[in-house]
């Protein structure tokens, strides 16, 4: 496949495909979501939208920046992507338009930037946790349990063949 945009459904399409195919994240993440709810709400906020050449965008990406990001206040832009995770096994994965849209267990919050620097692999999913460059809404304890889940499903979105829309467009 070629590369695809992050933020965007085909990048979650072809996270969810990772996840599935890696049979190591399968083996850690046994157990996961058992029992409780191991799904996440991804957030991202302070998304560079007004610095975007919109119009240059396919109409594809232009039509889900229209449908699921939003402007949030203090958050500034705010985009959202449901990732279900149960028993080492990603049970879908997609851009949503609320909170309201999904039953989560935890909701991971960071700034875009640092998105794409968890994605680039520069912070660790649990690093960033602790260093408060993200925010987790969510049992912690469950999450710490898991760190070699965690630490593979970063790797994973790191694998994905991607660009970044604020250095395209």
């Amino acid at each position: 496949m070629s590369e695809v945009a992050f933020p965007s459904q085909a990048w979650f399409d072809e996270y969810n495909d990772g996840i599935n195919g890696h049979d190591e994240y399968n083996e850690k993440s046994s157990g996961w979501g058992v029992d409780f709810n191991g799904d996440f709400i991804f957030k991202m906020t302070d998304m560079p939208v007004d610095s975007l050449d919109i119009d240059a965008m396919p109409e594809e990406l232009q039509d889900e920046m229209d449908q699921y990001v939003s402007e949030d206040g203090a958050d500034g832009y705010v985009g959202q992507a449901f990732v279900g995770l149960e028993d080492g096994e990603c049970t879908g994965a997609r851009l949503i338009e609320s909170t309201d849209d999904v039953d989560e267990g935890f909701m991971l919050t960071g700034t875009y930037d640092n998105w794409v620097e968890l994605i680039r692999g520069n912070i660790g999913a649990v690093d960033g946790m602790m260093s408060g460059k993200f925010e987790l809404d969510g049992d912690m304890q469950k999450v710490l349990q898991y760190t070699d889940s965690a630490t593979l499903l970063t790797e994973i979105a790191g694998s994905v063949d991607a660009y970044f829309v604020h250095e395209e467009y």
